[in-house]
């Protein structure tokens, strides 16, 4: 299991990397310690999976789960978070930093330009689509933001922030690329970090080969190719949808799983996952949201235990979004709290209900019921047996749980239906704006969002 390797092998770098579990939040945050230039490159590709991983799992991953009431506030902040929307002008800064300090494209493009140098096109192409996944998410949530000149601090001290189109644009080129690279295994490609990043790669390092490992790249790359598609699909009309339909036909399709982008954990406080110690050390702080259990209450989902503790009545019970309450709810699972739970972030799932919403959009009504009702078939929930928007994305609001990609489905779909109205992006980090004088006024909506889009399946 060359996945298993890599977990304990690396475990010196993570502990290193990692020091305590103030890593994941800390104000005070202080991103790989190693410095790209003379760090090995697989360590770098260590830090920057480190990196994406707490992006997922910590303070972004939970304001965006209270924002689109999967989860309800009880306690401060999250209360105010969730009824009030309120943040300070910093709280977002290391998500922010993330995206470009050691760990994020500064690593990212030290590993892709060391492998190429010596023709590694496989690792090559894993570091642009982690690069593609980290930035991509950034232009969700904040749109225009710097990229071109991002992370080049020697050459561009104020880097110029690009418009989240080009940003798009950009990362559905290198997509293509790295999907070019990653079918490269001849030998001769294969010479630095024992055969690409098998010996390093925490998600699919544990496949049986190269060739599968690479594959699950390939798939990984179409996948986020189709979801970027969908997010400029409703600022650039139908072309959108068909362009999401031929990525996704090449996506994610192993209904079993296997193919899934999960993060990784061992069960040790500097490598548990971040929910877990959350849960841990803030019982109650949040809990589960009305939205979510009623719709999963409604259909009897068989995901409801794997998500969600019961209370003691037995019942699978929510909180209102703007509430705090004085009953008993329930609260995250013990599958879900696990130390070694592995959070899914691209997935099966999204990609299958990529497929449903864009034969939906392009009026081909039969193949979007049939990928609703596969999706479906694969949850082990009941298929649909009418087609809506609604239906597909309420489906994709259960099964992208505790993922960003949730906010982006309800900004641009309107579903399901919420019992607020989330913020529709971040604003730019205060700290940033005094260190950058490229980043400009904050907007109310990002370029691609124009509001809830029309459906042309009912």
């Amino acid at each position: 299991m060359r996945r298993a390797t890599a977990l304990f092998g690396a475990a010196g770098v993570l502990l290193t990397l990692a020091g305590c579990r103030q890593f994941l939040d800390s104000k005070n945050l202080t991103h790989n310690p190693n410095d790209p230039s003379v760090a090995p490159t697989g360590a770098l590709f260590v830090a920057a999976q480190i990196d994406f991983y707490s992006q997922e799992e910590g303070q972004l991953g939970r304001t965006i789960a209270v924002w689109v009431e999967q989860f309800s506030g009880q306690l401060s902040p999250f209360n105010a978070l969730g009824s009030g929307y309120q943040y300070g002008a910093d709280d977002y800064y290391n998500n922010w930093s993330r995206t470009y300090d050691g760990g994020g494209l500064i690593d990212l493009r030290t590993i892709e330009q060391r492998s190429l140098a010596v023709g590694d096109s496989i690792f090559a192409g894993q570091a642009i689509v982690l690069e593609a996944m980290e930035v991509g998410e950034a232009a969700d949530i904040w749109g225009d933001i710097p990229y071109s000149q991002a992370s080049q601090p020697s050459t561009y001290a104020h880097p110029k922030v690009d418009p989240q189109q080009t940003v798009y644009d950009s990362l559905r080129h290198s997509l293509a690329t790295a999907i070019q690279f990653l079918a490269d295994t001849a030998p001769a490609h294969l010479v630095t970090n024992a055969g690409a990043g098998g010996a390093f790669d925490f998600t699919y390092g544990a496949l049986p080969s190269l060739d599968a490992e690479s594959a699950a790249w390939i798939a990984l790359a179409h996948t986020l190719r189709a979801r970027i598609f969908l997010h400029m699909a409703a600022k650039l009309g139908p072309t959108m949808y068909d362009s999401a339909l031929n990525d996704a036909g090449q996506g994610i399709l192993d209904p079993s799983g296997a193919g899934d982008y999960v993060t990784v954990h061992n069960a040790t406080a500097t490598t548990a996952n971040v929910w877990s110690d959350f849960s841990s050390i803030y019982p109650g702080y949040i809990v589960a949201g009305n939205t979510m259990i009623n719709l999963m209450n409604a259909s009897s989902d068989p995901r409801l235990p794997l998500y969600w503790s019961t209370t003691p009545s037995n019942a699978y019970v929510g909180a209102p979004f703007d509430s705090i309450v004085g009953y008993a709810v329930s609260t995250l699972s013990g599958t879900r709290t696990a130390q070694t739970f592995s959070q899914p972030v691209v997935t099966y799932a999204e990609n299958t209900l990529i497929l449903a919403e864009a034969s939906c959009q392009l009026g081909n009504k039969p193949n979007a019921l049939g990928y609703l009702q596969q999706e479906q078939a694969a949850a082990g929930a009941t298929p649909a047996t009418t087609l809506s928007l609604a239906a597909i994305m309420n489906e994709k609001y259960i099964a992208m749980f505790q993922t960003v990609e949730a906010w982006n489905d309800y900004k641009r779909t309107g579903f399901p239906v919420l019992g607020g109205s989330p913020p529709r992006r971040l604003t730019y980090p205060q700290t940033e704006r005094e260190a950058n004088p490229s980043i400009p006024a904050d907007g109310a909506r990002n370029w691609n969002d124009t509001g809830p889009v029309s459906s042309n399946c009912g």
